[in-house]
């Protein structure tokens, strides 16, 4: 490698603009620290170009946060508090002698800050979403709807605007903060920006060993950057490096439900904030309130980043009223603008559904009632089904419900429903109190075979020559067709008056986190007001409003087995770990104190995961009740910790988050001239290919084989040698066995399978136990496919101005060449070269002052050598010696005479 420029790429990046030095403690009035060091900033995605070179590349990182049941809170959610605090009801445990470990294992409530109302199952996405039993406003039980905690990766998005110090911008700067638009406040509602980071990898020009060259970029991946006091200089400090980063998050102090109040400038009821005003309160609460959405993970990102593109907020509109009696054959009408410009864009909206194939797939189960297809083919199997619904339909969201037709121009399309009091217990919306506005899926036509002709190829007029395979033209403007995929279900028809979905509903691309696909979850903390068993409190958790997240151990090592190169530890795994009291000398006895492991660091992915109390997420309540028995003192002490009901039974935990490599910085045509290809990678590693249909998104598990992914991430390596340890028995042992896991029903009485009395009580046991099985691990990798090239140029070229003329030529350039250097022996510290070759003969006198001597490459650049090369001149002249010097001056004499 030699630093040869290849040519430039263009690249997209996140571009900050900061203002208003503020430091890192926090200000006198408490408003909490900067997480920047500014008390203002914005942010875009801009393009850029940058310089690919054979020994440096620009590549281009996302960052991600799994919902691993830490450090995130799933949206919408009204405020993330671990009480209900001052209010009047709202779900705290009640009465005489109280532990805090109540308030830990108490149901999500309103008072809590959790949405009670149910969203209807056809408007969300339900696989994303689990039901649960919360606690209302009231205290009463009522059916809700929470975000699966189910290992997912959310794409980090940036707020385009963030005030961190609301007392060092004005009140009309302020005010533009908290509403960006004209409608009600509403946090979806702000730019979002997919988090995107520049990082440049380079090794020295020259010859690099792989040992070398792997230390060089693994420690520029891993560098960390001067230590960050924050708060107050001897309070607590933030580390750095170029792929873990501290990003701002919510905390329980400002996610709260006074700052609600003031975001929402709601009413009260019970003591806690209900309904939304028509604007926010201009408040410092108001604005801490909604900067913990200045960082947000969004499950789809490729989704949610061409919806938004498509238009604004509040969408477009229906044109004519659709009647319930032609919904087999209904065409929607709608006010989008019939042009290129408009279509590109909805295009890519629709090609990443295709990458999100769940999103479709959920539309052929007829019982969830969004679409006809399964009725077209009664007899087809689901995954038949499946395979053509993905190339014949695709969706936009209709804001039916709500508002419906009477929505005003400025009012969103679809809603998140913060602070709506009314529930229910029958798992149906309570649409006679309070009316689901959000918004809902409406399907249409999709042709792949005419998805390449344009507004100006086309009219749409037929079935087959639909513009970009969904439009057809209407008085210039935009309509879908849904005949094909048998049309618009009926319960489409009892939303709106006169059973149909009149003219002037929204369509279009909603906002919001309940928008069918837009599953989201907000970054935390992890500090609760006081832990578990009410001892131990983290006395800057109310502050703090940072966590970690990307890849803190990324490698890019040389295999010496294999000769290859591999890049692995794209994520930050998780950890085998300690319970939160670990190490107490002297737990009182009804405190759960087991020892330190000796094998906390060690990396693992996990089963039935076991929560350690030592993070806490308001949407991961109820906390299971710590059940006890035994002593610490006496080496007894036994408890059984049910899983939380928020994680899933038998599901692969194995990472807090990490980074995707989105681009990595070099062109396809210039790849094998560049440093991965140097390195032995191919351009289809990193970049997906083929058909739309054969991408497959990072939410799919990665191995060390190509995964023709939108996006290259790492993840635990599961193997099949792993599988004699998903049997473990209920304490978390593994049997290593062949036998496969199974959950646990554990009796503190001693059982006997049969006697005079009958059978063991198998139905009514002491513990029900989901064993927690965890597993060391390491992570996938990605091998390149090919050896590393250790010579790039195979010979030298020797240049000399000792020629007269050039006897040889770089394409047009004439070149005094007078030797080629074969680099046989490159391995070695030296090349030498003993002579051979041409022969260069002087033809005329000439005098050597100085000679000018060139090392060059194949390409007539000046090669990287090393101080110590040199070259050494043999120059031959012929002399003609006499060798019968006597005769010849006696010859000479005698003719003189």
């Amino acid at each position: 490698m030699d630093g040869e420029v290849l040519g430039e790429k263009e690249i997209t990046t996140t571009e900050t603009t900061n203002s208003s030095f503020i430091g890192f403690n926090k200000s006198t009035d408490e408003q909490g620290y900067s997480p920047t060091g500014f008390a203002y900033e914005t942010s875009s995605n801009e393009s850029q170009k940058v310089k690919m070179k054979d020994n440096e590349a620009s590549i281009v990182i996302s960052y991600y946060k799994t919902t691993n049941g830490e450090n995130n809170i799933g949206l919408p959610r009204n405020w993330g508090s671990a009480s209900m605090g001052n209010a009047t009801t709202g779900g705290d445990p009640a009465g005489g002698g109280l532990t805090n470990a109540s308030f830990w294992s108490a149901s999500d409530s309103y008072g809590k800050g959790l949405n009670t109302y149910y969203f209807t199952a056809s408007h969300v996405f339900t696989p994303d979403f689990e039901d649960q039993t919360g606690i209302s406003i009231i205290n009463s039980s009522c059916d809700v709807r929470k975000l699966k905690q189910d290992n997912s990766k959310y794409t980090i998005f940036k707020r385009s605007e963030i005030v961190y110090r609301q007392s060092e911008l004005s009140s009309a700067s302020n005010a533009s903060y908290l509403q960006p638009v004209s409608t009600k406040p509403d946090p979806a509602l702000g730019g979002y920006n997919r988090v995107l980071q520049k990082v440049t990898l380079n090794v020295p020009p020259g010859y690099n060993s792989p040992s070398s060259i792997s230390s060089d970029v693994t420690n520029q991946l891993t560098k960390t950057e001067p230590t960050i006091k924050i708060i107050s200089d001897d309070l607590t400090s933030v580390v750095n490096s170029t792929i873990y980063k501290a990003f701002p998050c919510a905390n329980y102090n400002f996610f709260s439900a006074s700052g609600n109040e003031e975001f929402f400038n709601s009413s009260i009821a019970s003591g806690l904030p209900e309904n939304v005003g028509t604007n926010a309160c201009n408040t410092v609460g108001a604005v801490n309130y909604l900067t913990n959405y200045s960082h947000i993970g969004f499950k789809r990102p490729d989704f949610v980043e061409s919806g938004r593109s498509t238009g604004a907020y509040h969408g477009s509109k229906l044109n004519s009223t659709i009647a319930g009696s032609s919904s087999g054959t209904a065409i929607i009408y709608t006010n989008i603008t019939y042009s290129d410009e408009v279509l590109i864009k909805l295009k890519k909206f629709f090609d990443s559904q295709r990458l999100y194939p769940e999103l479709l797939d959920h539309a052929t189960d007829a019982t969830n009632g969004i679409s006809n297809y399964a009725s077209l083919y009664p007899g087809a199997t689901s995954a038949s089904l499946n395979a053509s619904f993905r190339k014949e339909a695709r969706f936009l969201h209709l804001g039916l419900s709500g508002s419906g037709q009477n929505a005003g121009a400025t009012d969103p399309l679809g809603s998140d429903m913060y602070n709506i009091a009314k529930t229910t217990k029958t798992k149906t919306p309570p649409r006679t109190s309070a009316s689901d506005a959000t918004s809902i899926p409406i399907f249409f036509y999709y042709n792949e075979s005419s998805s390449h002709l344009t507004a100006e190829q086309t009219t749409g007029d037929r079935d087959d020559n639909l513009a970009y395979g969904f439009a057809r033209k209407h008085n210039g403007l935009v309509a879908l067709i849904t005949k094909p995929i048998g049309g618009i279900p009926l319960s489409y028809f009892g939303e709106q008056t006169g059973a149909a979905i009149n003219a002037s509903t929204k369509i279009g691309y909603d906002y919001h986190f309940t928008g069918y696909g837009n599953a989201g979850v907000m970054l935390s903390s992890g500090f609760s007001p006081l832990q578990y068993y009410g001892q131990i409190e983290y006395n800057q958790g109310t502050d703090i409003r940072q966590v970690y997240l990307g890849a803190d151990n990324v490698l890019l090592n040389f295999d010496n087995v294999q000769s290859r190169f591999e890049l692995s530890n794209l994520h930050a795994p998780e950890k085998v770990g300690n319970f939160y009291t670990a190490g107490d000398p002297n737990p009182s006895a009804d405190v759960f104190a087991p020892p330190p492991s000796s094998q906390a660091g060690q990396d693992c992915f996990k089963i039935n995961k076991q929560l350690k109390y030592d993070s806490w997420s308001p949407s991961m309540h109820p906390y299971s009740v710590i059940d006890l028995s035994g002593t610490a003192a006496a080496g007894t002490q036994k408890t059984f910790i049910p899983m939380n009901e928020n994680m899933v039974k038998g599901l692969i935990y194995d990472a807090h988050g990490g980074v995707t490599i989105e681009d990595m910085g070099i062109d396809e045509r210039f790849w094998e001239r560049s440093i991965w290809g140097i390195l032995g990678f191919e351009y289809g590693q990193f970049n997906a290919s083929g058909g739309i249909e054969n991408i497959k998104n990072i939410n799919n598990r990665f191995s060390n084989d190509n995964p023709n992914s939108s996006g290259i991430t790492t993840n635990a390596n599961v193997t099949s040698l792993d599988a004699q340890q998903f049997h473990s028995n209920p304490y978390g042992t593994n049997m290593f066995n062949t036998m496969l896991g199974s959950n646990v029903n554990f009796f503190d009485t001693r059982q006997v399978i049969s006697d005079a009395a009958g059978e063991w009580a198998s139905d009514d046991p002491s513990h029900r136990v989901s064993p927690a099985i965890t597993i060391n691990s390491e992570s996938t990798k990605i091998i390149a496919s090919e050896l590393p090239r250790k010579l790039l140029k195979g010979y030298f070229l020797i240049n000399s101005d000792i020629l007269d003329s050039a006897n040889y030529y770089q394409t047009a350039n004439p070149m005094q060449t007078m030797a080629i250097v074969g680099k046989y022996s490159a391995a070695n510290d030296f090349i030498s070269y003993d002579g051979g070759g041409a022969v260069f003969t002087a033809t005329r006198r000439k005098t050597i002052t100085s000679i000018k001597s060139q090392i060059l490459d194949p390409a007539g650049g000046t090669a990287n050598v090393g101080d110590n090369s040199g070259i050494i001149y043999r120059i031959d002249k012929v002399i003609n010696t006499d060798l019968k010097f006597a005769e010849t001056i006696m010859s000479q004499m005698n003719s003189k005479k």
